[in-house]
């Protein structure tokens, strides 16, 4: 008898030792690894690290119009630097940023042909890791 009134105690007192550190890693881990996550999202959205494309934006520009396909433009010009875009219910809209050594070209796509492309002479403002340009 004074056996079973000792065991409940004791599966408590194994239980909480199991579950409170657990609990405690827990509360200090994920929040961290959460914020970690946000941040590697808002980065990748940013456009943090992108890469500057070989050769000059105005040999570039000269190769583009506006009309041309998403591959004839990868074809004419390389992989952009940075891309984004959204899919709506009819439509495609692409921004397709080039940073070169001496400036950014934005191409704007719909529905993968390219509609409107912009030019911005002087050193590319490529966000970097930490902050700043």
């Amino acid at each position: 008898m004074l056996k079973d009134r000792q065991a409940g105690p004791r599966r408590g007192l194994i239980a909480a030792v199991i579950v409170i550190p657990i609990a405690l890693v827990a509360a200090l881990w994920l929040p961290r690894w959460w914020e970690g996550r946000e941040l590697k999202a808002a980065r990748e959205i940013a456009g943090v690290g992108s890469k500057i494309v070989p050769g000059s934006m105005t040999d570039a520009r000269r190769k583009v119009d506006p009309g041309l396909s998403r591959e004839q433009l990868v074809t004419a010009i390389g992989q952009p630097s940075f891309a984004v875009g959204t899919e709506g219910k009819d439509a495609r809209h692409e921004i397709w940023t080039y940073y070169f050594h001496d400036g950014t070209m934005t191409i704007n796509l719909t529905d993968g042909a390219a509609v409107r492309i912009g030019t911005i002479y002087g050193t590319p403002r490529v966000p970097k890791k930490g902050g700043g340009y």
